[in-house]
């Protein structure tokens, strides 16, 4: 696996990891849980969200 090492000694210095390896697990475990959060968010419930119980003005109130 070829790797962009100065991205790796950065994310090294950065972060206080040990070594490469760290920081490529460090970088993955966050991707995957970005990737997670965002698979969370594209489900909207119109039940669990407050604001669509709220009352809706109209423009002139």
């Amino acid at each position: 696996m070829e790797v962009d090492l100065d991205l790796v000694d950065e994310a090294i210095r950065r972060f206080h990891l040990a070594d490469a390896r760290e920081a490529v697990n460090l970088a993955l475990r966050t991707l995957l849980h970005e990737d997670a959060s965002v698979e969370e968010e594209d489900e909207y419930d119109e039940f669990s969200d407050l604001n669509a119980w709220r009352p809706h003005r109209n423009g002139d109130g």
